[in-house]
């Protein structure tokens, strides 16, 4: 497979990534809504649902981390390059986005007194007993420590896949009650059964490099088909959307899903929306953002007295200004700061480089 084919190969999963940050803006936005007594008739659904972006997102990164370094896989060299495109990749809008929750929550009625280790844990995006403080952080902890366990495959083949294979397996283990599951900090993140979807997306990138799938916009169909029924089975009560059946169910479909948008591509190749690409670039941006986007929407709509607007309406106003305010942020912020910090760890790999030689 060809580096150009590659590249373009993963528009599909580039889309995919904004479709999972929308699903996470509109369920965010009904729970808005229904926190503050404007519960919407049909957002129970919604609230039900739209919280599987997550699961979308996690199969999604564990196929484009090993789609993105298959070539790396067994290359002790390639770990410097693999933890600069991670680290620059997270942390430079993280860090700002995680002074402003600091900040808002100091300034207004929420009392935030952490000590200094809560506080270096949330910098370095560690696990904690508490909730974080950017509470869509959760996250980035369970990506944080995936990132960690991918980087032995490229120490060693071997010692990376046993490595991931037993942490599968103490996963399975908690998930089936065989092991207890623990509450807090690094157990609660390492031994969740989210963690089951990044190897499912590990899976989906190793079928992309190495098989060839008959029907893939039929899998696909089928893949995004059964997501939906999950959904709706999720908001008529028979599935427990949080649970662990719910992760492999929803990590299954999105697998199916990711295989077909895919192979696609690579059969017959098709254009993505402009509007979609540019909601998957920003799909980072969105997710980390939203949040405080759909709260200052709610309170300026508060201030001018359209809270009695009808809810259907507000939940698209905050959507919209969800998804709009985090495509802003990815263009003013994110990628510049990322391009920066990309700039500064060459700099400083080359003095290290020079310093050695």
């Amino acid at each position: 497979m060809s580096a150009s084919t590659a590249k373009h190969k993963l528009q599909g999963i580039e889309a995919a990534r904004g479709i999972a940050a929308a699903m996470v803006v509109v369920y965010h936005a009904a729970r808005h809504l229904d926190a503050n007594g404007l519960g919407l008739p049909w957002a129970a659904g919604l609230e039900k649902f739209g919280h599987a972006g997550v699961d979308f997102f996690f199969v999604l990164s564990g196929f484009i981390i090993l789609f993105a370094h298959w070539e790396d896989v067994g290359v002790r060299a390639a770990l410097p390059r693999y933890a600069e495109r991670r680290c620059t990749r997270i942390f430079p809008l993280y860090w700002p986005v995680l002074a402003a929750y600091f900040a808002l929550a100091v300034l207004g009625s929420r009392a935030l007194r952490p000590d200094a280790g809560t506080v270096l844990a949330n910098v370095a995006l560690l696990p904690t007993a508490e909730e974080p403080i950017v509470g869509v952080a959760w996250t980035l902890q369970h990506e944080m420590l995936f990132y960690f366990l991918f980087a032995a495959l490229l120490v060693s083949r071997s010692m990376g896949i046993a490595l991931l294979v037993g942490w599968m397996a103490w996963v399975l283990a908690v998930v089936t009650g065989v092991l207890e599951r623990p509450e807090h900090g690094l157990g609660r993140v390492g031994l969740s059964s989210y963690n089951l979807q990044f190897v499912l997306g590990m899976a989906a990138a190793w079928v992309a490099r190495r098989a060839r799938v008959p029907a893939p916009r039929l899998l696909a169909l089928i893949g995004a088909s059964a997501f939906l029924a999950i959904g709706i089975a999720e908001s008529r009560g028979l599935v427990d959307g949080y649970g662990d059946v719910a992760r492999l169910l929803y990590g299954l479909a999105a697998w199916l899903f990711v295989v077909g948008i895919v192979e696609g591509e690579r059969a017959s190749g098709f254009q993505v929306p402009r509007l979609l690409a540019i909601v998957g670039k920003a799909s980072y941006s969105i997710y980390l953002v939203h949040l405080l986007c759909i709260g200052i929407a709610f309170k300026l709509l508060e201030r001018v007295g359209a809270t009695g607007l009808d809810a259907h309406l507000q939940h698209v106003l905050l959507v919209v200004v969800g998804i709009v305010g985090g495509v802003l942020v990815s263009m003013w912020l994110e990628h510049p700061l990322m391009a920066v910090a990309r700039r500064v760890w060459a700099r400083a790999a080359g003095r290290q480089q020079g310093a050695l030689s």
